[in-house]
């Protein structure tokens, strides 16, 4: 196998239906990486898909498709920048989302030739 893919979900609860939409097309390809010679499916959260994660949001829906996504193995990271200045380092840490700087993330797509598709 040889592609690889990182969904990088920008949008927030304001834009719920896109979010989960970037959330479940993850799963999707994931399910299907061996037919579509798919090696890797990243997942990534920036700006509002931090902020998303905060505990007062109406986010359980997003919860439970995180926690699926996790479950089959597919990684999870969020820029550690943004979650720090939002204080939703537990958040993050229960759920198993890796914290990786949004820069270190982004140049390893582009040195490891990923395909980036945004939410």
């Amino acid at each position: 196998m040889s592609g690889k893919i990182a969904i990088i979900i920008v949008s927030g609860l304001d834009q719920k239906p896109k979010v989960m939409s970037g959330l479940h097309v993850a799963k999707r390809i994931y399910d299907a990486r061996k037919e579509n010679d798919i090696e890797t499916v990243e997942v990534f959260l920036f700006t509002g898909g931090v902020i998303m994660l905060d505990h007062n949001a109406e986010n359980s829906d997003v919860l439970n498709i995180i926690k699926e996504l996790r479950e089959s193995n597919i990684l999870i990271g969020a820029c550690s920048n943004q979650v720090q200045s939002y204080n939703l380092e537990e958040q993050f840490k229960t759920r198993g989302i890796n914290l990786e700087f949004a820069r270190d993330a982004f140049s390893r797509y582009a040195r490891e030739n990923f395909t980036v598709i945004t939410f």
